[in-house]
Parts: C-alpha cells; structure tokens; sequence
C-alpha cells in the first residue's frame, strides 16, 4: 500500500504542476506524440486512449497490438477487459435504484442476503460502495478466483472482518459481488441483463458486455503479463471468472466515452446523485476517510478523490487479467480521459492519463 501511494501521489503533483490555469488544448498531433512515447516507454504492447470534455469527444487513438502472436493491431472498436472500472455500472446502478425508490444506501445487507452471521448485521450498501465494510477481498485476501458465489459467500461470511464497519477502509472486490446480488434480488433480473437493458441499450453502447473467454470475439484486445524475455498471455482463466459487479465488463473506448459523458452530463442519474459518488466518505467517528493516514486520497462510491490547488480530480482504476485499466475526469474543466493498456500493472495506465493531463494543460 506505501508504494501504491508513493506512486499516486507522484503522479498528481507531476499533473498539477500546471493546474492553475484554465485552458486546455486539444492538439491531436501533440496528444499522438505523448502517448506513443509512454507507450514505448512504459513497453505496453498496446493502447487505446480517449478524452472528453463535457458531451464531446475530442480525441480517440489506439497504438499497437492487440495480439501480439499475429501482429493483429489495436483498433478503435477493439474490446478491452476494463476491469475495476466495472465497478462504476455497479455502483450507478445502486443509485439509479435509490433515485427510483426501490432500495436505500442505509439499507442493511442482512435485508437481501439471506442468513448472514451476527458480525455482517451493521453493514449497509453505502459501506459497501465506499469500501468502508471490513469484508475481506474474495481475490486479493481469500484467493478466491474461479469459485462461485456460494462458495466464496461461506467463505467470506464465516471469516472475520478487518475492522469495526464504518471505521476504516479496506478495498474489496467482495464489496462489489454483494452489490450484483443486491441488485439482482431488488430488480428480479440478472444483473448483467440489467445493466444491458438499463444502460448499454439506452446509451447505444452496442459492444459492452460481460466478459468472455473462450467464447472471445475476433475484436477482443489480448491481455499481457510481463517476464524477462517478453511478455506471455495472461494466465488467468477468464472462462473461470464468476464475479460480477466487481471486474466483470469488457468495452470499446467509444462505448465507455459514451457511457462517461452521459454519466458527467447527469443523463443517468441525476447530477445530485452524481455528485455522491465523488463526495469524500465519513468515518464512524466523523472524520473524512483517507485511504492511509496524511495521504490525502480519499474515496467516495466506487471512485478514488484526489484535492489539490482547489481542483478535484476523480477516477477508477483497474488491473489484471492482463490488463492497465483507468477512468479519469476532472470537473472543474469537464476533462474525461480514458486509458487501456494491454500490460497487467497496477496505475500504469493512471500514469498514461495523469502525463495526458499534464500536456493538455497549457
């Protein structure tokens, strides 16, 4: 976590250097030039990257291989696993379903997931969304990967909790599974058919879809891991990926600006409930949350927060499977950037898009 931190907090002070001044310029040629030299300079074997601001989209470029073996490149509607930036269609939906009347982020767990120990009853849905529950993670604390629900729910319920709920934070994917099944339970629909019929249907985000493997369409990006001569698939089975809600979603770089330009214009939910999302959490005892003491990185829903010089910057981020994944907007200048890297590393592509940032403010 301590170099996790280091990492984030370079990148923002390298970023907002230039912070205080308002005006951004989209230069293509400029922009081509910053992201093929990271790209080469960071060894990812492919690219794509995508910027907003406000409802239109000012740039997409891809660079690279989606299949190394074939030499098949990148393209614009290529598919890329995005990982934990699924966890934003989770964590809007809840939302959608507070503004419909139809579940509370004060609801308690215990009201949808049936026999659930003593030690859970405090948990609610808003504990869940700011990683503030104490559940552990299915992935990176149970080893879990490639097990069903069932299992991974005795599992993790007949385990301890990290903390006292409310007191501290802790990130779970385990969070995020829960949230699925909630969904699922308060809707009467599997949750990928919802968020298929509530979100990518109405937005016309025709590609996104639960992941696939070795059903795997030809459009699909390869996901590499690093070694010493090269790089090698990534060995995670993703035909054995059961979680939802979690990491579960693969999408185009369209189809995702599609989705975070609605998102931002308040074309989803509400910009009230918007605004939620990238509002710091309260601890238990009243104190603003911070992911590790004195680093000023707080969390919101489903997204990290970051103040500094008066600007906020929120985003999610995602690895594995292969994959770099980063979700990135500034409010003050309605600045959406959007990054997929096809090299497994965690806050590689947060750094492509923090260094994109940097260039396009002058």
């Amino acid at each position: 976590m301590k170099r996790i931190l280091i990492i984030i907090s370079i990148l923002l002070a390298m970023f907002f250097l230039s912070s205080a001044q308002d005006n951004i310029r989209i230069d293509k040629n400029q922009l081509d030039k910053t992201v093929k030299r990271m790209k080469d300079s960071l060894n990812i074997p492919g690219i794509a990257v995508g910027i907003a601001i406000g409802d239109k989209i000012k740039y997409e470029n891809v660079f690279g291989y989606a299949d190394l073996k074939t030499k098949r490149p990148v393209e614009i509607n290529s598919l890329w696993h995005i990982c934990s930036i699924s966890k934003q269609f989770s964590t809007v939906a809840c939302l959608k379903l507070v503004e419909e009347n139809k579940l509370s982020l004060q609801d308690k767990i215990s009201k949808y997931i049936d026999n659930l120990p003593e030690k859970f009853s405090d948990i609610t849905i808003f504990n869940l969304l700011s990683q503030t529950s104490g559940i552990k993670d299915y992935l990176n604390e149970k080893n879990l990967y490639g097990v069903p629900w069932e299992k991974v729910k005795t599992e993790v319920f007949s385990d301890t909790l990290n903390f006292k709920t409310g007191s501290s934070w802790s990130y779970s994917n385990t969070g995020f599974w829960i949230i699925a099944k909630i969904i699922e339970k308060v809707t009467g629909m599997d949750y990928n058919q919802y968020l298929a019929q509530n979100f990518f249907h109405n937005l016309n985000m025709t590609m996104t879809q639960r992941v696939q493997g070795g059903k795997a369409l030809k459009s699909r990006v390869n996901g590499y891991v690093p070694k010493a001569d090269g790089f090698c698939n990534s060995e995670m089975d993703i035909d054995k990926f059961y979680g939802q809600g979690d990491g579960d979603i693969m999408s185009t770089l369209n189809d995702l600006l599609k989705w975070n330009i609605a998102l931002t214009q308040g074309n989803i939910i509400s910009k009230e409930s918007t605004s939620k999302l990238w509002t710091p959490t309260k601890l238990n005892d009243g104190k603003t949350l911070e992911i590790s003491p004195n680093s000023g990185i707080n969390y919101g829903l489903g997204w990290f927060i970051k103040n500094i010089n008066a600007d906020k910057v929120v985003w999610t981020p995602g690895a594995g499977f292969g994959f770099s994944t980063s979700s990135q907007y500034l409010p003050k200048y309605k600045l959406t950037i959007i990054v997929f890297c096809n090299r497994e590393q965690f806050m590689m592509a947060d750094e492509v898009g923090f260094s994109i940032f940097k260039t396009m403010l002058n």
